[in-house]
């Protein structure tokens, strides 16, 4: 959940954030306050840029700041933002950092106007963080960015975002019962039970044949009545062809064969 800005104070150094928020004040206990620190040259060096504030106001609302440093932008340094990228990295109170980056031009093409997002645990702890340049539409590209005579400063806003708790998903499943005609086999003795599958009864009564082999007679009974006289028509065609011509055999053989009379001289 992102915390947008109710009272926003702007000047060049230093911009304060005032947001109500119920997540955070079980865990918040005193201010906090993190260090600031930048790389003008793709993270060889870094330089201190300022300090971000978490502190809860007399109304019990909670204020995030940043008071950016003085002169800490060298002239020379920003004429070079051109290549590489441009870093800046919060340092908690345990000494672990957070790192994050943006092309090194884009920061010079907005003019050194940019917006700082940390994102806080249940704790109040920075878990994250995001920079973003604000860079108009009407700025130059990268290549047509002028030398500047004279030091610029950070105008800069910040904000800090929270997690929202989700839904609890619970662990156990809804009681359910084997399909009809099988059972789930038994645990050993001791073993834990399935989670969420009824118990079965063990003094249930003896079950009938075809209510225990239903799902094996009944294709078997399908089969027996769509193809079980089909192949019989067909051995009994040629039996009866025999038969037919049988008779047509015997009459040539009974009829007898007349001898030929010659012509007296």
């Amino acid at each position: 959940r992102r915390h947008n800005n109710h009272n926003k104070t702007k000047t060049s150094t230093t911009t304060t954030m005032r947001v109500a928020t119920v997540l955070l004040l079980p865990a918040f206990c005193s201010a906090k306050a993190w260090q600031l620190l930048h790389s003008l040259d793709s993270g060889k060096t870094f330089t201190d840029r300022g300090t971000v504030s978490l502190v809860l106001n007399d109304e019990g609302e909670v204020d995030i700041s940043i008071e950016n440093a003085d002169n800490c932008l060298d002239l020379d340094a920003v004429n070079s933002l051109s290549d590489g990228l441009y870093q800046v990295k919060l340092v908690k109170d345990d000494a672990t950092e957070i790192l994050t980056s943006v092309p090194a031009c884009q920061v010079r093409r907005a003019n050194f106007r940019d917006e700082l997002s940390v994102t806080l645990n249940g704790h109040a702890e920075a878990v994250s963080l995001s920079y973003t340049p604000l860079v108009s539409p009407l700025a130059p590209k990268c290549s047509e960015l002028e030398k500047m005579t004279d030091a610029p400063t950070f105008i800069t806003s910040v904000s800090f975002e929270t997690a929202t708790r989700g839904m609890t998903i619970p662990t156990l499943l809804p009681q359910t019962k084997p399909p009809a005609g099988l059972k789930f086999f038994p645990r050993s003795q001791g073993a834990q039970s399935i989670p969420g599958v009824k118990a079965q009864d063990e003094n249930a009564g003896p079950t009938s044949f075809l209510y225990k082999y239903w799902y094996i007679i009944l294709p078997l009974f399908i089969m027996g009545l769509t193809g079980g006289g089909g192949g019989g028509d067909e051995e009994s065609a040629p039996k009866e062809g025999q038969k037919a011509a049988a008779p047509t055999v015997a009459a040539t053989a009974a009829s007898p064969t007349k001898a030929r009379r010659g012509k007296r001289s």
